[in-house]
């Protein structure tokens, strides 16, 4: 794969191309949209030749250097941004490679030289793009070369190979992770590649400390320290309210984004009123100044097929357009009987310098995502709280059932350079979403010895269409006060969700013999009238500023705050009900953290952060509306950015409480009858806590040896001593690494991943006097890469070698019980151009 670090624009005179006219796309289907724009993005790589075709003369520009040793990835892109230049690099050139320090004021002829060294690399002037080649191919020297633009930090993971980032983008101010002072980790677009992280919760189910949860009707959920990911804890680009059930209902493809940000603990200062469990950002592929083609094709277990296109460059000839596509197409089995997925993607975006300063970017995205034989609830349990002794192929669905979802995203942001490092930026997006399910609903608790008890309760039917709109426009750079230099953010944001939601049931009560499930044992029911309509509106709004101040040379506080609106209201357009309407006023969610350079390498950090959830649904004896609840994470660490910044370390011990919780004022019960919540009134007083510690390694280790590794410990309760988050175990560990390997076998690439966490239980919600849980377990997966030439890479994945046979998620005694998936085999092609 071909990396390209860009940082500077042209402000010469733009000339256009010509690609394929594809027409219309409104009517057509999906899969010939996705071939159409792969041609047009194909069709801008002879421009992106012509581009190159001549060399520029350049000037004698110096600089003054002061870059540590590190990978010789890193250490060009760092050039490029001091320079303000394009330089275009093949990935596998330079992967293992490591670049010396460079101090003091030299030109970037001679940077790229002492860069290089023994690299058996050379750096060529092709008109405004640096080319970093082979000496072999050499046949052009490279000048020195001309400065068009200010240098900036960029936090893109793409191409450089590693696990982990110099700088992370989720606070909308690039910082690396040393300087946040929260936890943070980041699965970087290689690490997504190597384990072929298709949807954003096999992502997330790599991250550290996050755990899936069960939830009704398949949206499922991931919890972080005890509380739960709900749809207010994403983010794409730092916009928030966009996102509908990314983990479950309307999955994300991950082939268009270059990472995942994943903060842990409270987040209010990025998306105000949520859990306090942490913060989501996704970040998007964008296009590059280079032109590129990438294909991978997979094959595996059960009929597991996939493929990806990514293409894209400049689409002029100065580069000042540029242009992306990825597409993909999943057909998918499962390891359980009948389901089977298809599942098309389409993404495209332009970038254009409007000038010198200006960079506009518009795109789109188009996913859809059809599943046969839709499995709503997963198993039941024995009645006794045992695990069904069956088979992992059993599933409890009709043939008919079936669940169809579709996204359409579209999205637009400006960002405006100012004098010196200062920045404005305004981003939208608007996505509509389109749910249909059909399916018929086994539950029920299973006798141990008669095998009875689980029946089709219904055939359900639901249909939801959810429109989001978010805006977020901020600024951001540095200032000089007393004598030394400080950064700032303040900004403004909101978004809208509007969400209907039909559903109908028919009565059914078949039996189910769990042992031999009859998948044709039910007619396809034709849907009656709708029951209920669901309509709701959520409104938010918030303002926000930050700071991260240098009181000395070794210390800096971090200080926020947003103040947040939010509107919601429900009702049901069939019977007229209002089943919620609350609001919230200039709710202040602060921040504040302060971390101390122990020395170039090391840091100690504090922090405070907290979020909020209203319950204005809830009234006072009073009459009045409750007050919101508070999340507050309370977090010290240690962080070390070591090997130059190309490893990552990490160790911290947290505190969460979540206080003011709505609970039943005994005092007052049944006299508050206009509370839409309940009748009885309430008051503030529950609490929720969670504690413990993370240990956290992210980079490169030694010469081409990467890993992500990750260990958490977390102990939670209520008032009543009870766990918060009973599927959260205390012992949680993850780890992947690759190693390529040295010399003559230096093709080879070879790696592992290792899940293990501890037993837990708790008491079922069907019946409090009995226990359901599940043990601990240890799940091994092994990996080899080959590299058939500059080009083409082979590899092969066995996931679960030990075939170990566990639930990943439990739900109750009747329902929500699944089993984790068994040993299984992908076979991967890559090819970059």
């Amino acid at each position: 794969m071909k990396t390209n670090h860009s940082h500077g624009s042209s402000d010469q005179e733009e000339s256009t191309g010509t690609v394929p006219h594809c027409g219309s796309l409104g009517s057509m289907a999906l899969t010939i949209a996705m071939r159409c724009l792969v041609w047009s993005a194909l069709a801008v790589l002879p421009m992106a030749h012509a581009q190159n075709a001549g060399s520029q003369a350049a000037m004698t520009t110096s600089r003054n250097l002061s870059l540590s040793a590190q990978p010789l990835g890193q250490a060009l892109n760092a050039l490029a941004r001091t320079w303000g230049v394009s330089v275009s690099v093949d990935a596998a050139l330079v992967e293992g490679r490591t670049a010396p320090a460079l101090q003091g004021v030299q030109t970037l002829n001679e940077a790229l030289a002492k860069s290089l060294a023994g690299s058996g690399l050379e750096a060529v002037s092709m008109g405004a793009v640096v080319q970093i080649r082979p000496k072999a191919q050499a046949a052009v020297t490279l000048g020195e070369v001309t400065v068009t633009a200010q240098g900036e930090l960029n936090p893109m993971t793409e191409g450089t190979g590693s696990y982990t980032t110099r700088q992370i983008s989720i606070g909308k101010t690039e910082l690396s992770i040393r300087e946040t002072p929260q936890s943070v980790s980041v699965i970087t677009r290689q690490q997504m590649d190597d384990k072929n992280l298709h949807s954003l919760d096999e992502v997330l189910a790599q991250a550290t400390g996050v755990t899936k949860t069960q939830r009704n009707f398949g949206d499922h959920k991931f919890a972080i320290r005890g509380f739960v990911l709900d749809n207010d804890n994403y983010l794409v680009d730092g916009v928030p309210g966009t996102v509908y059930s990314s983990v479950g209902w309307l999955p994300l493809d991950t082939a268009i984004y270059d990472r995942v940000e994943v903060l842990r603990g409270a987040a209010g200062l990025q998306v105000g009123a949520a859990d306090p469990s942490g913060a989501v950002n996704l970040v998007r592929k964008r296009p590059r100044t280079e032109r590129h083609l990438e294909l991978a094709l997979s094959a595996g277990s059960w009929g597991n097929l996939r493929t990806e296109v990514d293409a894209g460059g400049p689409l002029n000839q100065e580069g000042s357009v540029r242009g992306r596509v990825v597409a993909a197409y999943q057909d998918r089995g499962y390891f359980y009987d009948v389901s089977r997925s298809r599942a098309p993607m389409l993404y495209g975006v332009v970038e254009a310098d409007l000038g010198r300063d200006t960079t506009l970017a518009i795109g789109a995205r188009r996913q859809e995502k059809a599943i046969d034989g839709f499995w709503l609830f997963g198993l039941p349990r024995y009645s006794d709280g045992g695990a069904l002794d069956l088979s992992r192929t059993t599933s409890l669905v009709q043939n008919w059932n079936r669940q169809k979802g579709s996204v359409t995203e579209l999205f637009s942001d400006v960002e405006h350079r100012l004098q010196g490092d200062w920045r404005v930026k305004l981003s939208l997006n608007r996505t509509e979403g389109q749910l249909d399910q059909k399916a018929a609903i086994a539950r029920g608790a299973v006798d141990r010895h008669t095998g009875i008890g689980s029946r089709f309760y219904t055939l359900y039917f639901k249909d939801t269409h959810i429109v989001s709109h978010g805006l977020d426009v901020n600024a951001s750079g540095s200032f000089e006060a007393f004598g030394r230099r400080h950064q700032m953010l303040m900004g403004a944001n909101g978004s809208r969700q509007r969400v209907v939601d039909q559903s109908a049931g028919l009565g059914d009560g078949s039996a189910i013999d769990i042992s031999n499930p009859d998948h044709g044992a039910i007619p396809e029911p034709v849907r009656p009238e709708w029951e209920s309509q669901g309509r709701s509106r959520d409104e938010k709004y918030g303002i926000y500023v930050s700071a991260r101040l240098q009181l000395s040379d070794p210390l800096h506080l971090s200080l926020g705050g947003r103040l947040s609106w939010l509107k919601y209201n429900a009702f049901d357009s069939l019977s007229g009900q209002v089943s919620g309407n609350y609001r919230q006023s200039r709710e202040l969610t602060p921040y504040a953290g302060l971390v101390y350079d122990l020395n170039r390498q090391w840091s100690a950090y504090i922090s405070y952060a907290d979020s909020f959830q209203p319950q204005s649904a809830y009234l006072t004896a009073s009459g009045t509306p409750l007050s919101p609840a508070v999340g507050a994470n309370y977090e010290a660490g240690l962080k070390g950015e070591l090997h130059g910044g190309r490893l990552n370390v990490s160790a911290a011990v947290f505190g969460i409480r979540k206080k003011g919780l709505a609970v039943p004022d005994a005092a007052h019960a049944g006299l508050c009858p206009s509370s839409l919540a309940s009748p009885d009134c309430y008051r503030s007083g529950g609490n929720l806590r969670s504690k413990g510690f993370e240990l956290e390694a992210s980079g490169e280790l030694l010469p081409g040896w990467q890993v992500a590794a990750g260990y958490t410990f977390v102990r939670s309760h209520d008032d009543e001593g009870k766990s918060i988050s009973a599927e959260t175990p205390r012992h949680l560990l993850r780890a992947s690494t690759t190693y390529r390997l040295p010399g003559e076998w230096s093709a080879w690439t070879l790696g592992g991943a290792v899940a293990a966490q501890s037993g837990y239980s708790y008491f079922a919600d069907d019946d409090t006097s009995v226990r359901m849980g599940e043990g601990g377990r240890v799940v091994l997966d092994l990996r080899a890469v080959y590299r058939i030439d500059r080009n083409w890479t082979v590899s092969v994945t066995v996931a679960n070698v030990a075939d170990k046979k566990y639930y990943a998620m439990l739900g109750q005694l009747r329902r929500g019980n699944y089993f984790g998936e068994p040993r299984s085999v992908l076979l991967a092609v890559r090819g970059a151009f």
